[in-house]
């Protein structure tokens, strides 16, 4: 049976060594394309390590062509939310353009802590929209089996002005909303990955 080959899109932070580290556990054939490949320690026969980024449509349309299915983990940030959606744009019509259905994106900071101020929160603010704003992308989508995690929404307290520390992401498909654990996300995700892909497969006749 081959192999299937899953490509990851990056940072070179703990996100994408998990997920590395879990799908390689999996038996996938996987390549990860990050700005530094000196800062991913993982070596294995299995794993291909490149240089490069999701900014390119161009770019990501070459990078993804012979794969199976892509992840891509960009955490939106404060100082430049939008930054966030024109590289998820970027992603998902590379993807399509190179042929390939199936693709979930992480897009929940998952290493920044939160803080408990409302300062923190008006700075949180730019990056939930932005996060919305990728999701209506993705549900304007009708050929991809996609899948994005966001963040859980943020809300002060009333009485004390505190945030409200959230435990779960939420990772939304066509199917619809789950709850996805900050502990232990790697394997979820990659289940989930799994799942998704043969229901939606199942439902389009791929």
């Amino acid at each position: 049976m081959r192999k299937q080959k899953l490509l990851i899109f990056g940072g070179t932070g703990k996100t994408v060594n998990n997920l590395i580290v879990e799908a390689l556990n999996r038996k996938y054939l996987v390549t990860a394309i990050v700005y530094d490949i000196t800062k991913i320690p993982i070596r294995h026969p299995d794993l291909e390590i490149k240089h490069g980024h999701m900014m390119n449509t161009e770019n990501v349309e070459a990078l993804v062509k012979t794969q199976d299915a892509v992840i891509a983990v960009h955490e939106p940030l404060y100082i430049n939310p939008k930054e966030h959606v024109k590289a998820i744009y970027s992603v998902i019509n590379g993807v399509k353009k190179a042929g390939v259905r199936k693709l979930l994106v992480i897009g929940h900071p998952i290493y920044r802590p939160i803080e408990n101020t409302m300062e923190f929160y008006d700075l949180w603010k730019p990056i939930a929209r932005a996060q919305q704003e990728v999701l209506a992308l993705f549900h304007r989508e009708n050929y991809l089996n996609w899948a994005y995690v966001y963040s859980n929404e943020l809300q002060p307290d009333p009485k004390t002005g505190r945030l409200d520390k959230q435990a779960n992401m939420i990772l939304a498909s066509p199917l619809g909303e789950s709850l996805v654990p900050l502990k232990g996300y790697a394997p979820i995700l990659l289940d989930y990955a799994q799942v998704l892909t043969s229901k939606l497969e199942l439902e389009l006749n791929i």
